[in-house]
């Protein structure tokens, strides 16, 4: 239930700098393989909370009318790993998304849970001293802008406010969830290859019931148990799975790699260890399916995370290589997409075509324990 205005709603809760490993190895777990390196973002908010913890309140704890103003960080890969992101950017963003939709900013929004957006809305809400909704719009990540709950709800994303590395700044006011992308894209081309965002500037009230909700709280706890779980020397998969409350997909060594052209997914093929299945990873930025001896065991949206046994830490897919040895675990969902989002962010949404089975029950997706 949304409180009313004049309520004080339940005391926020905190993030704090000792608290970033867990939100950035959380983050990285839901960025399905994407979601762009987190480490350096990690670092740099670790160095701004260490004064003081960061509030984050769920948006039913806002004033209905709060604008909640959504940022993130897009580019290019290459150039994001390259180029620190800089808060300053990030606040200019939200003043600017704020002024276009006529009302000032009360709380800052993630755009995505998964990967860097993550820690990225949480530096934008530490520059600009407003409180971090503790929720997102994707409940992982996505590489496109319209594949998100808002979208699926008929929401445009304008006003659109991207921030160059230099200051210089576009605003789209109008445009169409189906024209964002492109626009988006050749926008940051001419920026530089990576800006600053903001976008989906939306009242509390609505965001609260179309929303993510809970989302920084579950990136945190998930982070939190697999750092937990990796302390254990005899971690097999099977514990690890199990200590992320997911499925165990299989555990086996890389032996083949088929590159992506464009957008056209890639694939990852390995032996499972425990049966000798052969699984089949597509792929674009995002781990998008997992195919065991022929049987779809996960698929866009669930969340899959690929974990390096040895290193102990979670893997994007541009990290993989021949040779590796790679623990899948399907993650629990921390939205439940309807049917009608199938053509947003299901397989066909990247050009897969695949024979969907039922999900198995918890405990029993694992290729290693045979079907």
């Amino acid at each position: 239930m949304t409180p009313h205005p004049s309520s004080p709603g339940p005391a926020p809760h905190r993030l704090s700098a000792d608290q970033v490993g867990d939100l950035a190895a959380g983050a990285t777990l839901l960025g399905s393989g994407g979601g762009g390196e987190v480490g350096t973002g990690a670092l740099l908010l670790r160095r701004l909370l260490a004064g003081a913890p960061l509030p984050y309140v769920p948006a039913a704890a806002l004033p209905p009318g709060a604008l909640v103003v959504h940022v993130g960080v897009v580019g290019a890969p290459d150039v994001l790993a390259e180029r620190l992101v800089n808060p300053d950017d990030f606040a200019a963003a939200v003043r600017t998304a704020a002024e276009a939709a006529g009302a000032p900013a009360g709380a800052v929004g993630v755009l995505e849970i998964g990967g860097l957006n993550a820690v990225v809305a949480a530096l934008a809400a530490r520059r600009t001293g407003l409180p971090l909704v503790d929720g997102d719009l994707m409940g992982r990540a996505f590489p496109r802008i319209d594949q998100t709950v808002a979208a699926l709800h008929g929401l445009a994303p304008q006003p659109l406010v991207l921030v160059g590395p230099g200051g210089d700044t576009v605003v789209v006011p109008h445009c169409s969830p189906r024209l964002a992308e492109p626009l988006l894209r050749a926008n940051v081309l001419a920026l530089g290859g990576a800006a600053a965002m903001a976008v989906h500037p939306v009242e509390a009230g609505r965001l609260a019931r179309i929303g993510v909700g809970g989302s920084v709280s579950a990136c945190l706890e998930l982070g939190g148990r697999f750092r937990a779980a990796v302390e254990d020397p005899g971690l097999t998969p099977q514990g690890l799975a199990a200590a992320l409350g997911g499925d165990l997909l299989a555990a086996g060594r890389a032996e083949e790699i088929v590159p992506r052209h464009g957008q056209l997914p890639g694939a990852v093929t390995l032996i499972d260890r425990g049966s000798g299945a052969v699984v089949r990873v597509d792929l674009l930025d995002e781990f998008l399916a997992v195919t065991v001896d022929g049987v779809v065991r996960a698929a866009s949206p669930q969340i899959i995370a690929a974990v390096d046994p040895s290193g102990r830490h979670p893997l994007r897919s541009d990290q993989i290589r021949t040779g590796q040895d790679l623990t899948l675990v399907r993650l629990p969902a921390l939205y439940d997409w309807p049917d009608a989002g199938a053509a947003l962010v299901g397989p066909a949404a990247f050009g897969l075509d695949l024979d969907m089975e039922p999900p198995c029950p918890r405990g029993h997706a694992d290729a290693g324990r045979g079907r």
